[in-house]
């Protein structure tokens, strides 16, 4: 793969930049769709674009969550919410997440557990490591706060414009024999929990990504322009008449996939944490830190 370090870097900078902004946007009786717009505008103001939707996920919901125009959710006391979001330089990303309690600390624990079992398996990252040694770390660290690790989320290579690439990288001991190598950039992202460990699907979270990238018309031809191979959210489509039933058709259609939102399987709480990460022949650049 090629590494634009000096654009990864840039991109990196100004997600970490969005998500402190986003974590202070993020209070009692703030709306979702305001923190999601302003976030992405900040985003798109220091002259980046954002790589996906800023995902609003709280509670037992893990990931995959953007408002839409009209949504009148908003944050309540006591939420516990996964701010994740992504900012790109020509296609070179940057994904970072953080989890904010809104109002109270009855779950600080699992907070710290996931930012420490990150830092940790920062700590492990060297040319030729396994992802399931990482893993193994992300498990033993969430283990000894006593919670367990999301089995089947995982962090990720990032390729160019492509968010979710080649390799995964989990957050307990797989087995895998895959390996992290000098050139790569990847997202590590430990999902804590006092659940079971598993996420199951739910209704359509409002962000979609192409699954057809050729022989496109009309209204897919336009925003395949815009976003091209990253995901996207409805409300981006706000300017095109009609866009709810183009997205409805498209995802009917197979040529757009609508992500559920992911749900812990027992309703449990999940804090995440999340930084991007190179890995050079020089050493390691976490770029959103």
């Amino acid at each position: 793969m090629s590494m634009d370090i000096k654009k990864y870097r840039e991109a990196g900078k100004i997600g970490k930049e969005a998500r402190e902004y986003g974590k202070e946007l993020i209070k009692e009786g703030a709306s979702y769709y305001d923190v999601a717009q302003k976030v992405e505008k900040y985003i798109r103001d220091a002259g980046a674009k954002p790589a996906f939707p800023v995902n609003l996920s709280t509670n037992n919901i893990a990931a995959h969550y953007t408002p839409i125009k009209g949504d009148e959710r908003y944050f309540r006391r006591g939420d516990l919410v996964k701010l994740d979001l992504g900012a790109h330089i020509d296609g070179y990303i940057s994904d970072t997440a953080v989890t904010v309690e809104v109002g109270t600390n009855k779950w600080e624990s699992l907070i710290e557990a996931s930012a420490e079992a990150l830092n940790n398996a920062i700590k492990t990252i060297r040319p030729g490591i396994r992802v399931s040694e990482i893993g193994k770390v992300v498990e033993e660290t969430l283990a000894f706060y006593g919670y367990k690790p999301i089995h089947n989320l995982t962090g990720h290579e990032l390729g160019v414009y492509d968010l979710h690439h080649g390799l995964s990288i989990p957050n307990y001991n797989d087995g895998s024999p895959y390996t992290l190598d000098p050139g790569m950039a990847f997202a590590i992202e430990p999902f804590a929990t006092n659940g079971r460990g598993y996420v199951k699907n739910g209704p359509g979270g409002n962000i979609y990504i192409f699954r057809k990238t050729s022989g496109l018309r009309g209204f897919y031809a336009e925003i395949f322009k815009e976003f091209r191979t990253l995901p996207f959210a409805a409300r981006w489509c706000e300017k095109y008449e009609n866009y709810e039933s183009y997205l409805k058709k498209g995802s009917w259609l197979g040529i757009l996939y609508h992500f559920p939102i992911l749900q812990e399987k027992k309703k449990a709480m999940v804090a995440q944490t999340e930084h991007t990460i190179l890995l050079t022949n020089d050493g390691v650049i976490v770029t959103t830190r």
